[in-house]
């Protein structure tokens, strides 16, 4: 079981397993595809590997279970269709089983992924996890994930042990992609590489040919409009998402990440974003000041997404404040 990268963050989870401190509540945050959900895993080995060392052995039952998604004591919880989290369905799923003890070992763990995308029941459910969280059972541990910590109540936030998921250098980026893809050209690799940098999901997305290979290919159209001063070219681009919320935001959220590197780029910095020459050409357009506001804009259209303005009216008053 290998997990990439964040050593400071699996160093410090194995000395709280080594030294007999194992925590009851995690919280790990950190902006989509840099492997919370994989991290929650890895920890769950950890907590549960027979050997108690800090580092999974790879080979006990507990860890070979963990390693096919089949230790009955590890709960993913379910989310519905889309993706919030009720009530009735944690206290099923959480409270009401925590009671019981583990079918195997001596720690039962329940994993909450993408908790943040419970908008509308994310305050009613803490509140019901908060008991589970102060006096959890002995035989338990909680694990919750979120692209940011401001999604939980401060009361959630003081009880448990927060963990910052970092991206990962590009080399051990490569080497992921070389070992994950091992009959792809160089030049696929070195492509995906560039658009999602030390993000790994963004990486095995792009070649994939999943969301993120789309919406990077669009937030560079805009990114290569918005250069060339072309209003009728980003309205075009833009009209490809006509209808697809998820690629229209995600698609702003890395031109936003552009015109960032941008700013970077300008103060001396190294870009991060999915195409470090077209951040490089926006930047020749801009400075610190104006960037900012440029980026203020981008962010604002996200979210006008994500309070479901229509879609058509966020594109058009993007285009009017840019142009």
């Amino acid at each position: 079981m290998k997990f990439y990268g964040n050593t400071r963050v699996l160093e410090q989870t194995a000395e709280m397993v080594r030294k007999g401190r194992e925590p009851h509540s995690l919280i790990i945050h950190g902006e989509k595809g840099l492997g919370k959900k994989t991290l929650a895993k890895y920890i769950a080995a950890q907590l549960m590997c027979e050997e108690h060392t800090g580092t999974p052995c790879g080979h006990c039952r507990a860890c070979t279970l963990i390693e096919r998604g089949a230790h009955p004591d590890l709960i993913f919880v379910q989310a519905n269709e889309k993706g919030n989290y009720f009530v009735d369905d944690i206290r099923e799923q959480v409270i009401a089983d925590a009671a019981v003890a583990p079918n195997e070992g001596d720690i039962k763990i329940y994993v909450i992924p993408d908790f943040d995308l419970s908008v509308q029941t994310s305050v009613q459910v803490q509140n019901i996890l908060l008991k589970l969280i102060e006096e959890p059972p002995d035989h338990t541990a909680l694990i919750l994930t979120a692209r940011s910590r401001e999604t939980f109540l401060t009361t959630i936030i003081s009880r448990c042990v927060s963990l910052s998921v970092a991206p990962v250098t590009m080399q051990e980026s490569g080497e992921y992609l070389q070992n994950t893809y091992p009959d792809r050209d160089y030049s696929e690799i070195a492509e995906a590489l560039e658009a999602g940098k030390g993000n790994i999901g963004r990486c095995r997305s792009y070649m994939e040919k999943e969301q993120f290979y789309y919406s990077a290919d669009l937030a560079r159209q805009l990114g290569k409009a918005y250069v060339t001063g072309k209003e009728y070219e980003m309205l075009k681009a833009l009209a490809a998402a006509e209808g697809k919320k998820p690629l229209l935001r995600e698609s702003l959220y890395l031109f936003s990440e552009l015109v960032r590197d941008a700013c970077v780029h300008l103060a001396g910095g190294e870009a991060v974003g999915c195409d470090s020459a077209i951040s490089d050409s926006i930047s020749g357009r801009l400075t610190l000041s104006s960037g900012a506001q440029l980026y203020d804009t981008i962010t604002k259209s996200v979210r006008m997404i994500d309070a479901n303005c229509s879609l058509s009216l966020v594109c058009n008053s993007l285009c009017a404040q840019l142009f």
